[in-house]
């Protein structure tokens, strides 16, 4: 078969139907995930309120975070940890305070550029909180021992266009010539 009938007998995979409008299918296309950890520690004074803490009832961390910063073959993840603190007094009464902690992960993935798109998710998160009794300029007082220890998924997709085409109504996608297919006699 020569090149000539060749393009007769080849049929369009794809063709519009007339009063349609046709685009290439846009998906998003994985350019790599990295996981990081980040492990903050920090010390915050019990808050005052008449008698010293006794005891820790609950720990709750959230993590609340920033959009993340893209940079070539880089992505930064900035955030706090924000702690929720229950705890008893030597009054016997419950009290609550919030922390937080600021933390910034980074990650190296490969062909990345600014501009693309960032999803990420908490995949583990640790907390380790203890009273501490300490002695400054001579007197007693409480601190709050805090560590937090924090897994990250980090995914990066970009826009892909494939070659299938997709049609909506409204004009032929196709000049005039395109639409005429010959008819080939078998």
């Amino acid at each position: 078969m020569n090149q000539t009938n060749r393009q007769f007998v080849i049929k369009p995979l794809f063709r519009c139907v007339p009063d349609t409008r046709c685009e290439p299918v846009k998906v998003m296309k994985l350019i790599g995930e990295a996981e990081v950890q980040t492990v903050k520690r920090a010390a915050y004074p019990v808050p005052i309120c008449g008698l010293p803490a006794k005891k820790i009832i609950t720990v709750q961390v959230e993590v609340v975070g920033a959009p993340d910063t893209v940079f070539g073959n880089k992505v930064v993840k900035e955030g706090v940890f924000q702690v929720d603190i229950v705890y008893a007094s030597c009054d016997s009464l419950v009290r609550h305070t919030c922390l937080e902690i600021p933390f910034m992960a980074s990650a190296h993935i490969e062909g990345v550029r600014p501009g693309m798109h960032v999803q990420n998710e908490v995949i583990h998160t640790e907390q380790k909180t203890t009273i501490v009794t300490t002695s400054r300029g001579g007197a007693k007082c409480q601190v709050f021992d805090v560590m937090v220890t924090a897994t990250f998924l980090i995914r990066v997709t970009d826009i892909a266009v494939r070659n299938l085409v997709e049609c909506h109504p409204i004009e032929s996608c196709f000049s005039r010539h395109h639409q005429a297919t010959p008819f080939v006699r078998r």
